[in-house]
């Protein structure tokens, strides 16, 4: 049985030449792969941060993608998720019913 998650990403794309759109379909692909359904995606756009360990990384891009996956999701996705340089971070919360 799948149950719904939302996974916020937050994309370092200092590097990243084209479109934001082509990375966040690259994560979305990613998601697909692993058999989840998406549900919805929202850009939530260009967020400074408070604190900046790396110089040329001030502000990263956030997108919140929300699919129905299986239990081992959060797992699988966190292994996967980082083999990919453009993304930072991941924070993935089960959404109550």
């Amino acid at each position: 049985m799948k149950k719904e998650y939302q996974a916020t990403f937050i994309l370092d794309t200092h590097k990243w030449r084209e479109p934001i759109d082509a990375l966040v379909e690259q994560v979305k692909g990613l998601i697909v792969e692993m058999g989840a359904d998406i549900v919805k995606v929202e850009d939530l756009g260009l967020k400074s941060f408070a604190r900046c360990p790396r110089k040329e990384f001030v502000a990263g891009q956030y997108v919140t993608i929300t699919c129905k996956a299986d239990a081992s999701f959060n797992k699988i996705l966190q292994e996967r998720i980082g083999l990919n340089p453009n993304v930072n971070r991941v924070i993935v919360e089960a959404v109550k019913a």
